[in-house]
């Protein structure tokens, strides 16, 4: 859904681009037809003031004279506008490129906060839900005489969820699962990619969407 989320938002930007950039064309030939009518009007004007008259024989002169102004009036503009289109794009890519960012930014951040883990039987439904809150670790196993904060005592396959199975850690880089030397392993895998791990000597970084199997149980992290 992320994933869609930015992809739509990068469509977005370019029909807002788009319809900035038609605004910006239309507004300069605006100008541009403004620019030449004032600049022939200028012309006639103050060559009926200095007391000029026309004859039909100047004019291929005064046209000569309106085409080369016209000309020059059009390649002026079309620098202009090209220059400053330029530089509208440039502004847009950066400001794009930040949005992006920030929006990169807060998915991952996202994904670093872990608010529930949720129980889920053989079909996929969701049978328990914990509310990770505040915490800062989480071990998962058994009830005994040893609290546990995710017992799965009550799951299909208990008997395979060793009393201290595993444990989740949070840190500054998010959180991390490790196995606590239990007897059928624990194992999980990722939303990003579908692969499965085993999680052996050393911890796993852990996100949201990711599935964790404790012996069989299955564990989804969100």
């Amino acid at each position: 859904m992320n994933i869609f989320r930015e992809w739509k938002l990068k469509q977005e930007l370019k029909k807002h681009h788009k319809r900035q950039l038609k605004m910006a064309q239309e507004s300069q030939r605006d100008n541009i037809i403004f620019y030449i009518f004032s600049l022939i009007l200028i012309l006639a004007l103050g060559a009926y003031y200095l007391g000029y008259r026309f004859k039909i024989g100047d004019l291929p002169i005064i046209g000569t004279i309106v085409l080369v102004i016209t000309n020059l009036v059009l390649w002026i503009s079309n620098y202009k506008l090209k220059k400053d289109i330029l530089l509208y794009q440039k502004g847009e890519g950066l400001r794009e490129a930040k949005m992006l960012q920030s929006i990169e930014d807060k998915s991952y951040e996202k994904k670093k906060q872990l608010t529930h883990i949720i129980l889920k039987n053989e079909e996929g439904y969701d049978v328990k839900t914990w509310s990770i809150g505040k915490a800062n670790s989480l071990i998962i196993g058994k009830s005994s005489r040893v609290r546990v904060d995710i017992d799965l005592t009550e799951a299909s396959y208990s008997s395979l969820v060793s009393k201290n199975h595993a444990i989740l850690n949070k840190t500054d880089n998010g959180w991390f699962l490790e196995d606590l030397g239990s007897v059928n392993g624990t194992g999980i895998q990722k939303l990003s990619d579908n692969r499965k791990l085993k999680v052996k000597t050393g911890p796993v970084k852990v996100e949201s969407g990711d599935i964790i199997y404790i012996a069989t149980t299955a564990l989804l992290i969100r």
